[in-house]
């Protein structure tokens, strides 16, 4: 599952090979977007389990890509 925010919903998508999105609704949930920190308005996830060597592999990539976006 990733949490996103409105403004990375396109990065969500092409993180997850045709995941299912759902609209974060309540006002209590508290979750951060794994791209920015910002709230999470946005659930993306397989209606299947997903390993969790892939979502190891996904958040070392999202990582990889963050510090090479600060240099």
């Amino acid at each position: 599952m990733l949490l996103v925010c409105k403004n990375h919903i396109k990065n969500g998508i092409n993180c997850l090979h045709t995941p299912h999105i759902v609209y974060i609704g309540n006002k209590d949930f508290v979750g951060s977007c794994v791209f920015c920190q910002d709230i999470a308005e946005y659930k993306f996830f397989y209606s299947v389990p997903v390993s969790k060597s892939h979502r190891i592999s996904i958040k070392e990539s999202l990582n990889q890509n963050q510090n090479f976006i600060k240099l």
